[in-house]
């Protein structure tokens, strides 16, 4: 792969605020209900139904976006994994409202295009975490416009709205009413900001929540799952029995950016913001068979299962939700739960006064989007406080995703390599089974099921160190000699038949991780009720894939400043210096002997391609997808450093002391910092799978590779650039029958024969 193809695609994946193409995400397995979910949905299932609070868009996202999309994205994923019932996820964007109105003339914007911004960025980040949400609801949409009106037309038709003054304190940064009683409690200021409450007397539409209020208690009492966990049932009772519930100021006249009243009402008015927002839930099911988008059916997902919010809006789901969908005769949701704050790692809110937020963009640029969700989930109880802290995340990925899971997947494929010939051996099971699947599978399927996610991933990931126990304790690489083949081959197979199984249990924390695990045991996965309880699964006779390592360490600052600088301890202006001599050095050496080619010789025989031994290999600091390689080319100056593309196809252990070929007269650039001077070749598919072109045994470090009968010395890279060279040449690399490498269909070669890739026909190089 070319670096600036490579930095191209990195490119296109840290962009905050611009939405890729949906098509070319691979969001894993269990992904969306009418998209790659292992269940759609059939007349007469039992349903799921899943939303989370809406977007407010007066600001980009944070922390508590990223906690709530992720958390509840698993908890989806995992009611699809089940197999018993198709699962309905919907989020979406809060559009309306004064806050928005003044923070769009405050930018000189139209509301609408400000709206769009802040959308474009909720949703990219939607898309960096995986986040595999069935539909995307916009209060400004016409579909939602018409849900909202008739569920205000519904509740009209019941007597419940009716038009008065209204007074009272308003606390203008939630956009409410508050009571008397709140407002003196909080000395007449909004809890949070301290911003001062205003006493306020407009005409209003109001709702008659105070009709609703004995039936909602009665509700609340004989249903315990209805708002969870229980300290926030109990704090809604309490303040439902010592503050009488009063009706609602459901409409304002001060602004218009909101959804107008229904026909037959004052068109002055527009609705109360938290009532547009509220009825988005029914938006994203149809329930009331209107929007017109031709997911027909879909209203049989009502009534929601969860609401999945943060505990600051608590009332407003729990209270005046309720009331609306009584007055309306729809359904109550069977449960509201409630998500703790992210806060920074001492425990305290994050302020930008403060200086202590943390971007979620900035965490999924430093690390794998698996290990963020993963955090994000096992780090502290659903439904409590999360403290985030990096180097707790480091550790967790390190021990749990690199040493636990990594690690033996790595061993058990490289031992059926060993034992088996890289593939599923036909061998009856082990006597004892490796794990009691049919448990773990009941345990965590009773802690996911009530949210408890830190539950469900600590019951997931401690099968697994228990079957690295198993293999530990088998050891099949003692037993030597061909009257043990047998008992090493079902020691490998269990071990490989564990892995499969309990992967299913990562799946929903995991989408990336858990489709490379199966992929490589060459077996796609099931749902839970379709899994073998008795690890016996994979099919015999298929190949493996051993090679590539799942996740790569995560390295503290320190680490990574150590292994970017090497051993020598230097101060900042010797390294400068240093640098400036090395890279003087090396260009004079580069360009040694270049440039004395002739202009009528061949392309080919103008570019420098020698064979080069890589003798260190590390991860960029800052991308993903790139290593950084110091390459021996038999240089004067010593080794080079290239950065490649490759850590997708390879692994460190992988690259280290391989042999391959260096286009060496390319310009150097600087790619994300990092000073590259030569191209690593290799060769792609269209399906992206990638291999190195790789010289023959014997070759030698610094050799120059030819083609029969061409001959002519490189030109510098100076002339290169100018004239394209390059750009010419690579158009026609591609690799030719058995994997020769070949320019113009002609092989390319060193002394001791053909260069070649592992498996790639007819795949172009670059």
């Amino acid at each position: 792969m070319s670096d600036e193809k490579a930095v191209e695609e990195l490119a296109k994946k840290v962009d905050r605020w611009t939405l890729q193409d949906d098509s070319t995400i691979d969001y894993g397995y269990l992904a969306q209900t009418y998209g790659a979910g292992i269940k759609e949905a059939k007349e007469g299932d039992k349903t799921f139904y899943l939303t989370t609070a809406i977007n407010y868009t007066n600001g980009p996202a944070h922390m508590g976006h990223a906690y709530e999309g992720a958390s509840s994205d698993v908890i989806s994923r995992f009611q699809r994994l089940k197999g018993d019932r198709p699962c309905y996820f919907v989020t979406g964007a809060d559009e309306h409202g004064q806050k928005v109105a003044a923070a769009a003339e405050k930018e000189g914007k139209d509301a609408q295009l400000y709206c769009d911004k802040y959308v474009d960025g909720f949703k990219n980040l939607n898309q960096r975490l995986l986040v595999s949400n069935d539909d995307y609801v916009r209060t400004t949409s016409a579909r939602h416009k018409r849900v909202a009106q008739e569920l205000w037309k519904r509740c009209a038709a019941k007597g419940d709205i009716y038009l008065d003054a209204y007074s009272g304190w308003y606390n203008v940064k939630e956009e409410t009413f508050v009571t008397d009683m709140e407002a003196e409690k909080n000395d007449f200021k909004d809890p949070s900001s301290g911003i001062p409450l205003k006493r306020v007397e407009e005409e209003s539409y109001l709702f008659k929540m105070s009709a609703y209020a004995d039936r909602l208690i009665e509700h609340i009492k004989n249903n315990p799952d209805f708002i969870r966990p229980e300290q926030h049932k109990n704090a809604v009772l309490s303040r439902l029995t010592s503050d009488p519930l009063r009706d609602l100021s459901i409409s304002r006249t001060t602004f218009s950016w909101g959804i107008s009243v229904p026909e037959g009402f004052d068109d002055k008015h527009v609705m109360y913001v938290w009532i547009d927002a509220l009825s988005n839930y029914l938006t994203g099911i149809d329930y009331f068979g209107t929007n017109g988008d031709g997911k027909e059916g879909i209203e049989k997902f009502w009534p929601c299962d969860v609401h999945i919010i943060g505990k600051d809006i608590l009332w407003f789901h729990t209270v005046i939700w309720p009331c609306l969908l009584m007055s309306a005769d729809i359904p109550l949701p069977t449960s509201v739960y409630l998500h703790g704050f992210v806060n920074d790692r001492e425990g305290k809110k994050m302020s930008k006064t403060v200086g202590n937020v943390v971007d979620p963009h900035d965490v999924l640029d430093q690390s794998h989007v698996d290990s963020f969700r993963w955090y994000l989930c096992k780090e502290a109880p659903y439904g409590g406080e999360l403290s985030y802290n990096i180097d707790n995340m480091r550790e967790m990925h390190n021990a749990d995703l690199c040493d636990t899971l990594g690690n033996l997947l790595n061993r058990a494929t490289n031992l059926c390599k060993k034992f088996c010939g890289g593939v599923i051996p036909d061998v009856p099971g082990p006597a004892n089974p490796v794990v009691d699947l049919a448990s773990i599978i009941d345990n965590y399927t009773a802690k996911m099921d009530q949210f408890d996610l830190q539950g469900g991933a600590a019951i997931a990931i401690a099968g697994f160190r228990d079957v690295n126990g198993y293999l530990q304790t088998e050891a099949p690489w003692l037993k030597k000699g061909d009257e043990h083949a047998e008992f090493r081959q079902i020691v490998v197979r269990a071990t490989l038949e564990a892995i499969y199984a309990l992967a299913h249990l990562l799946m929903p924390f995991l989408p990336v991780g858990c489709k490379f695990i199966f992929n490589k045991l060459g077996k796609e996965p099931v749902s839970l009720t379709e899994l073998n309880r008795d690890c016996r699964s994979l099919d015999t006779g298929v190949k493996i894939e051993v090679g590539r390592v799942l996740y790569e360490k995560m390295l503290s600052d320190a680490e990574r400043d150590k292994k970017a600088g090497g051993k020598k301890k230097e101060s900042y202006e010797e390294a400068q210096k240093r640098k400036k001599e090395m890279k003087a050095a090396a260009i004079a050496s580069s360009e040694k002997g270049r440039g004395k080619g002739d202009a009528n010789q061949s392309d080919f025989t103008k570019m420098e391609i020698r064979v080069g031994k890589i003798i260190e290999v590390w991860n960029h600091e800052s991308a993903d997808k790139l290593f950084c390689e110091k390459i021996d080319c038999g240089e004067e100056t010593g080794p080079r450093e290239i950065a490649s593309g490759l850590r997708d196809f390879y692994s460190i252990e992988d690259m280290k002391d391989k042999l391959v070929l260096v286009v060496c007269n390319l310009k150097a650039s600087k790619i994300l910092g990092f000073n590259s001077n030569g191209m690593v070749l290799a060769a792609k598919e269209e399906d992206g799978k990638t291999e190195l072109v790789e010289p023959p045994e014997g070759s030698q470090v610094g050799e120059r590779v030819y083609i029969e009968g061409l001959s002519g010395d490189p030109f510098s890279s100076s002339q290169v650039k100018k004239k394209k060279i390059w750009s010419n040449v690579s158009k026609e690399l591609k690799t030719g029958e058995g994997g020769v490498a070949t320019w113009q269909g002609k092989t390319i070669q060193t002394a001791s024969g053909p260069c070649k890739v592992a498996s790639l026909v007819g795949a172009p190089i670059s």
